[in-house]
């Protein structure tokens, strides 16, 4: 039986593929995508979802709502030079969705219902900022204490940052959100950095798949994918893109593949220099009465990519 999942996501372009690995992934259930501000602004989150959506046109109906338009606390901070200023790379695709659609702004009660309707079967999968969990908490505790997981893609641990020294991104624009759920004690696993850096897939990988299955998909991958890797090529020094939002969906389908370090862990959120930071002490046992959380380490690569290739060009 699939797993009934809700995707909460500022959809830029690794969400893009992570939103298509997911609608085509058997163990999975898409039942609501829910957007929150992050990579760009809420709005044109709202947009790209509903492209991709119009992309794939999945047989079951997945409801969408639009969220949180900034953190918690802070102006909001986006990416447009990493996902161009639509977020998906400035492809201006015609493809999906008009972005006319109208969307209820009704995330959170949408979080909290799905919690309440499906209980411990329910996977959350936070692509992005936690801002719309953050408020769904803050509203209702008792009904996001039903979740069975909640699997985030943030943080940084134990290498550098991608937005500054020391913080991910998704951590950075809401580290307040981000400390509130990592200190809930809901069941919540983090996809950081420190993994979702060590898996590539480079730009001349991507093209021999598309040309190999040409299709809107494929051409959409390919395009959509274009200035994002480009800007690894200029920042990193190889033509490609983390699959950062992709291995997030890869810990729902099967967590197995994944080796997990249970530990107390913080985010900073009065620091001048350290916003966002994750910190946790790996060489310390974890205390019971803590509020305690899962932080993969390690994947089998080959079981990931070999799932992520035959879906996203199937």
């Amino acid at each position: 039986m699939s797993r009934p999942i809700l995707i909460d996501t500022d959809a830029g372009v690794d969400d893009a593929l992570a939103l298509i690995f997911a609608l085509r992934s058997p163990e999975l259930s898409v039942k609501a995508i829910t957007t929150v501000a992050g990579n760009v602004e809420v709005g044109k989150c709202t947009r790209n979802v509903l492209k991709v959506l119009g992309l794939l046109r999945p047989a079951v109906e997945v409801v969408v709502a639009r969220g949180s338009a900034k953190p918690l606390r802070r102006t909001l901070v986006t990416a447009p030079e990493v996902h161009g200023s639509d977020g998906l790379g400035d492809v201006h695709s015609s493809a999906g969705a008009s972005p006319r659609q109208r969307v209820p702004t009704n995330a959170v009660d949408v979080i909290l219902k799905m919690c309440d309707r499906f209980e411990r079967r329910l996977t959350i999968v936070a692509l992005g900022p936690l801002t719309n969990l953050a408020r769904a908490f803050q509203k209702r505790p008792s009904s996001l204490r039903k979740v069975g997981r909640i699997v985030s893609m943030g943080g940084a641990f134990r290498v550098p940052g991608n937005t500054g020294p020391v913080a991910e991104f998704n951590y950075f624009v809401d580290p307040e959100a981000a400390d509130l759920i990592l200190t809930s004690g809901l069941p919540l696993k983090v996809v950081p950095l420190d993994l979702t850096e060590q898996i590539v897939l480079m730009r001349a990988e991507l093209e021999y798949r598309a040309k190999r299955r040409p299709n809107p998909v494929s051409r959409f991958l390919t395009r959509c994918t274009r200035s994002y890797m480009a800007y690894h090529k200029a920042t990193e020094g190889f033509n490609g893109a983390y699959l950062h939002d992709p291995l997030a969906v890869a810990a729902v389908i099967d967590e197995t593949w994944f080796t997990w370090k249970r530990i107390e862990a913080r985010v900073e959120t009065k620091g001048l220099w350290t916003r966002g930071m994750t910190v946790a002490d790996f060489r310390k046992k974890p205390r019971a009465h803590k509020p305690i959380i899962s932080v993969a380490l390690n994947v089998e690569k080959e079981k990931f990519l070999r799932a992520l290739h035959a879906r996203l060009w199937a």
